[in-house]
Formats: C-alpha cells, structure tokens, sequence
C-alpha cells in the first residue's frame, strides 16, 4: 500500500489543469519622435480609442502598414513614453511581462546614451506601441 499511494498521488497531479497564461507581447511600432513630453503610458482597449490614437501620431502613409488591426478580445495596445529628452540615443521597450492573478505586469527597458558617447543634439521624445495581453489591472515598472 506505502507503494501504491505516492504513484496515485503522481497520476492525479499529473491529471489536474493548468491554465496556460498568456505573457506574449509584440512591438508595432517604435520612435524617438512623436511620444509624451512626459514620461508614463498609455492604455488602449478598444477599436475606435486605437483609431483616435493613430490619428493623432500623424504619420506618413507608408507607415500605417505597421498598425494592424487589433483583436481587442484577447489583446490590449499600450504604449509606452519615456518623456522629452534633450539630445538623441533615447529609446524605450518591454523587457518582459508577467501575468499574477489577472494583473498584467510590464517591466520597461529604457536606454539613453552612454557617458562620453556623442549624440545628435536634437530634443527627442521617444515612444513604444506593443500589443499586450489582456488583464483586469496593469502595473507599469
């Protein structure tokens, strides 16, 4: 019986569910021109707040190929501001995400240029759109 019972215990366990959670994201677009002067995000939920928001980034037509439509049943858009810079080699992006208990959790990257090394002195506000899972709450870091 001392046997018999770890090797039920391993079939059961092996048997039981696991929801498979969604930690996928992609990157639209990207750019150092055009962001928020201020640092911070921006989520976008549904069809018509996207269509608004790719409006007023005021792009060239050729460009328009990069924002696909959206399925916003199983995904969100948001978009990421690392606020005005004052020279170039600025750039913000995901690092990863992670989804605990329905709160989808971003961890953004952000570079600028490195101590000595020249950069285009130019003001730069740059900017990152990426579909992301969907999630009752997120969290920014």
């Amino acid at each position: 019986m001392n046997k018999i019972l770890p090797l039920f215990f391993l079939i059961v366990s092996c048997g039981i569910k696991k929801d498979v959670v969604d930690t996928s994201f992609s990157v639209i677009y990207s750019s150092a021109i055009g962001g928020d002067e201020k640092p911070g995000y921006l989520l976008i939920q549904d069809n018509e707040a996207y269509i608004q928001f790719i409006d007023s980034l005021k792009l060239e037509e050729s460009q328009y190929a990069n924002f696909l439509k959206v399925d916003f049943k199983n995904k969100n858009v948001l978009v990421l501001y690392q606020g005005q810079k004052n020279s170039g080699g600025y750039s913000i992006e995901i690092d990863s995400i992670y989804n605990i208990d329905d709160t989808i959790i971003v961890k953004k990257k952000e570079t600028g240029p490195k101590k000595g090394e020249m950069a285009t002195a130019v003001i730069t506000t740059p900017y990152c759109i990426a579909l992301i899972p969907k999630g009752n709450k997120l969290k920014v870091e």
